[in-house]
């Protein structure tokens, strides 16, 4: 089974990115490296630099965060125009899974975020962050992978159109 079609399945268990640091800025490998291959997948993802710097996001992301944020400019940790906790309550970007990624290695996995677009519209995403790392085996940035969590229910979560 391909990478791309473990992660549409959603079997994550074995998932490792890599990727390497040219002119200071991260250069994703594989998978995260082919915008097209990226776009064919139909869960959201997104690649951040080291310093949580959004680098790569796919169309599926795109159309949860209702809005293409700019690329390699001050986005960071994630597209979304405001994170939440499931309680509602703001979750601000720097503490969001993909900072705790950056900041400590490990991962992420089955992390419930309500992703709120500009207009007011939420999603609650089931978010699995891994980090990417280079031949050194260093933290050079991380890839978020999220689907709309069908599986729960948050009180005055708007249906929503969904993600994966």
């Amino acid at each position: 089974m391909s990478i791309s079609e473990k992660i549409t399945a959603g079997d994550l268990d074995e998932l490792a990115f890599r990727g390497k640091v040219e002119n200071g800025h991260l250069v994703p490998g594989g998978l995260l490296g082919d915008q097209a291959a990226m776009d064919d997948i139909e869960v959201g993802i997104y690649v951040l630099e080291k310093d949580g710097t959004l680098i790569a996001c796919n169309k599926t992301a795109i159309s949860a965060w209702g809005r293409s944020p700019e690329l390699g400019t001050s986005e960071k940790y994630c597209g979304a125009f405001r994170l939440r906790y499931p309680s509602g309550d703001v979750m601000p970007h720097d503490v969001a899974p993909p900072s705790v990624v950056i900041n400590n290695g490990g991962t992420v996995r089955n992390a419930d975020v309500i992703c709120e677009q500009p207009g007011g519209h939420r999603l609650l995403a089931l978010v699995n962050v891994f980090p990417i790392r280079d031949d050194a085996d260093q933290v050079v940035g991380a890839v978020n992978i999220f689907r709309h969590n069908t599986t729960k229910t948050v009180p005055g979560l708007l249906a929503s159109a969904g993600v994966g």
